[in-house]
This record gives C-alpha cells, sequence and structure tokens, in this order.
C-alpha cells in the first residue's frame, strides 16, 4: 500500500441505503488506518463541498450507496477541486446510473441485453400505442438506478398501467423491458478484471442483496467462463474504472443477459465484491488496497488482479473436477 495519506472515506448520503454505506464506510476505515494512513469519515450532504475543503484529504475513498454515490455529480465536484477518488469517473458512473443509457451503450458495443423501451412521464403517446406488439410478461423499472424501488412484473395493459404509474411517482422515465426468465447473477470486476460471481437472492433491507457462491453444481465450467467474459465486456463499454459489479441474468435457453452495472457496489465483508475478491484469494484488505491504490489514475494493482481471476477460474475448475470425480 501506498505511503501513509490523508484520506476521507465518503460516507452517508442522502439515500435509503444509508446505514449500509455507515457500515461499509467503518469496515473501510478500520483497514486504512491499521495500514497506517489518517482515514477520516466526510459525511455527505448537501454541504458535501464545504466538508471537503475543511478536512483537507488527500484522496477521497468512496463509501457511498444510491443516487449521489454512482451519478457522476460527486465524482464532477472531486474532479473540479482535484481530489483523487476510487471507482469510475463522471461519465461512466452517470451512464451506469442511467438505466435505458445503460442497454443503448450496451448494444452499441454488441453486449446482450433484454429489449426494451422508455415510457417519459410527459409522453403524448398512449401506453397501448408505445407497448404495441412488444408482448407480455414484461418487467417495469425506473430508468434511474438510485430509485428506491423493485422491478414490477406485469402481464397485461391493466397491470402495465397501474406499473407505470408506480413508478413515474419515483422518476421521470421508466422502463419497459421483455422479461428473460433465469437466475440472477453477480460478476464483480475489479480493475477490468473479472473475479468471479455469485448467485443472488431477493432484496432484503435497504435493497441490499444476499448470494450464493456459485459452484460446479449451479453452472458448467464453460458457463462460468462465458459470465465472466460478458460482464468484463459490460464494464469495458461503459468505461468503467476500479470495482464494479455486473448484474446478469443466466438463462437456461439464451446467452447471458446484462441486466444493470453498478459502478459504487457495497463494501462491507458480507457484501457481493469482497465475497467474490475473497472466494478469488484476495482478502478484504487487499482489496480496500487494491482500491485506494488505483484512485482515479487505477495504474497499479493490474498485476495482482490478473492472478486472482487466473485463481478465480483455477478453483473453479478444480472444484468441477472434484465434484465428477465423487460421482
Amino acid at each position: 500500500m501506498n505511503a501513509s495519506k490523508r484520506i476521507g472515506v465518503l460516507v452517508g448520503g442522502l439515500s435509503a441505503e444509508r446505514d449500509a454505506s455507515m457500515r461499509a464506510a467503518e469496515a473501510i476505515m478500520g483497514v486504512l488506518r491499521d495500514t497506517g494512513h489518517d482515514a477520516v469519515p466526510v459525511f455527505v450532504d448537501r454541504d458535501v463541498d464545504l466538508a471537503l475543503r475543511q478536512t483537507r484529504i488527500e484522496v477521497a475513498f468512496l463509501a457511498l450507496r444510491g443516487r449521489h454515490a454512482g451519478n457522476g455529480s460527486l465524482q464532477g465536484l472531486l474532479d473540479m477541486i482535484g481530489t483523487p477518488y476510487t471507482g469510475s469517473g463522471v461519465l461512466a458512473s452517470a451512464l451506469a446510473t442511467n438505466r435505458a443509457k445503460t442497454k443503448d451503450v450496451l448494444r452499441l458495443h454488441n453486449v446482450p441485453t433484454a429489449p426494451g423501451y422508455v415510457v417519459r412521464g410527459d409522453a403524448t403517446e398512449s401506453l397501448a400505442a408505445s407497448q404495441g406488439s412488444f408482448g407480455y410478461p414484461a418487467i417495469v423499472r425506473p430508468v434511474a438506478t438510485g430509485a428506491a424501488m423493485a422491478g414490477l412484473i406485469v402481464r397485461d395493459e391493466m397491470e402495465l398501467e397501474a406499473a407505470v404509474e408506480d413508478v413515474l411517482r419515483v422518476d421521470d422515465e421508466v422502463l419497459i423491458e421483455r422479461v428473460v426468465e433465469g437466475r440472477s447473477v453477480c460478476v464483480a470486476v475489479l480493475d477490468g478484471m473479472a473475479l468471479g460471481a455469485m448467485e443472488l437472492g431477493r432484496p432484503g433491507r435497504g435493497g441490499v442483496r444476499s448470494g450464493e457462491l456459485l459452484t460446479p453444481s449451479r453452472v458448467s465450467p464453460a458457463r462460468y467462463r462465458s459470465l465472466l467474459q460478458v460482464a468484463g465486456q459490460a464494464y469495458a463499454a461503459l468505461g468503467c474504472e476500479g470495482g464494479a459489479c455486473i448484474e446478469l441474468v443466466l438463462s437456461e435457453k439464451l446467452n447471458e443477459i446484462v441486466v444493470e452495472v453498478d459502478t459504487a457496489p457495497l463494501l462491507t465483508p458480507a457484501s457481493p465484491l469482497p465475497r467474490i475478491a475473497a472466494d478469488a484469494g484476495m482478502s478484504f484488505d487487499e482489496l480496500v488496497g487494491e482500491l485506494l491504490a488505483g484512485a482515479r489514475t487505477h495504474a497499479h494493482g493490474h498485476r495482482r488482479n490478473r492472478r486472482a481471476v487466473q485463481i478465480a477460474f483455477e478453483g473453479h475448475d478444480r472444484r468441477a473436477s472434484t465434484q465428477s470425480a465423487a460421482h
């Protein structure tokens, strides 16, 4: 890890995931202090610009969740005052926060994503005309990933109209997508290198989702490699940096489908990115060190990350061989 620095761990925010952010910041500051850094919390609210100037930090370590963590506004402020920060820059953060723009970019780069279209709150065309022959079932979600609302499955025009009205209460735009049946999977990517994957459970408190690491009994080595490859393509298409979590649907009939990209993944030892990194041979302390070393420039840590991916592949293939031999 670098020489001792004064690091501001940006925490809190204005979203429903504030409590999760506080837990992540506590874990991160513990690692930074144990390695000799002067780590101080910087609480993010509407006066964050003043707080950043008063604390006189050298590096900002983002431990936020929700809208201000991922939409590029905080990243833009840090760029303006010349403070390096962890994670993706303004453009990638803004694109990933907008599900419709994410989908547009993925299509341009031939990364598989479900068919869909956007309905705006001020649209003059009827919803029935917009839906046309798109078909059912469909999933209705806010375009903004920071909106505190899960996707709604609809099976007819009446359900569609009700779901769109619900979403328009929390966002100005609605994304309507075709439902792809399959398992929800999260792939962790660090500095462009896919570390591994886990199957996601249902959202819990604050929208945080639990999950189980993928094992040979759940997915073949070939499919596992394909998952990691598609996730890496999505990460690169948006221009992400640092750590990110790519959510995909693992379908039995279709290729892997990218659902969304999280450029500000939660950093607690029990959350997906650290758990997947640990399975690839990287401890939580090492993960925090990699993210810090890559703040803004992302010039360090690639050799270790490549080894971590190699460990992930070797470990998965070795478990598959062991299971096959047992049978």
